[in-house]
């Protein structure tokens, strides 16, 4: 597995895309955890409490060039999770350059064979393997650099691009998952 400056170093190092394939049905991060349970709870979205070094950078890199594309494969009806992911977190970074594609799978008919893990790609040359735990929680990364391999997930990536939705499309279709509905119907 990656040490944590192999990992960070390839974000930092990226020249014109960091792309991410994600695909739990929620992840165990700490510093999500109290921001979750207050959506969970109806309260109010707080600015503050947004991970604030993490959207810098994705505002910086999107502004130095970089193109930040997300494809998120869920399966409604969404976990909870997976609806405050798309309300508080999605919502976020797509003001600030991270463009966030909504695979659906209980809504489209053919899927690209996906690998079973999440992993981020840089500049269409190097791919990194997430690794969770049973629980969600990122035990680390391996690297792919493998130019076969690579084209592989090249060719899944813009698979994955050209099925997907975009996330303001998908979320305007989608109310039932709005916390403002499914807190009003007690569900």
């Amino acid at each position: 597995m990656l040490s944590s400056e192999e990992f960070d170093a390839y974000f930092d190092n990226a020249k014109s895309e960091w792309f991410r394939l994600e695909g739990l049905s929620s992840y165990k991060v700490d510093v999500e955890q109290p921001r979750l349970r207050a959506y969970l709870a109806g309260e109010p979205y707080a600015s503050h409490a947004a991970p604030s070094p993490w959207y810098e950078e994705i505002e910086r890199r999107v502004r130095e060039g970089i193109a930040f594309r997300k494809v998120r494969v869920l399966a409604g009806p969404l976990s909870e999770y997976e609806r405050w992911e798309c309300e508080w977190s999605y919502t976020a970074t797509e003001r600030l350059g991270q463009r966030t594609f909504i695979i659906d799978r209980s809504e489209v008919d053919t899927l690209p064979e996906l690998p079973p893990f999440d992993w981020w790609m840089m500049d269409g040359r190097v791919v990194l393997r997430m690794h969770y735990d049973n629980q969600g929680r990122f035990l680390g990364a391996s690297a792919i650099d493998d130019p076969e391999e690579v084209a592989a997930y090249v060719r899944l990536r813009d698979q994955a691009l050209d099925l997907a939705t975009p996330f303001p499309a998908y979320w305007r279709s989608h109310p039932q998952y709005w916390r403002e509905n499914w807190l009003r119907s007690g569900s």
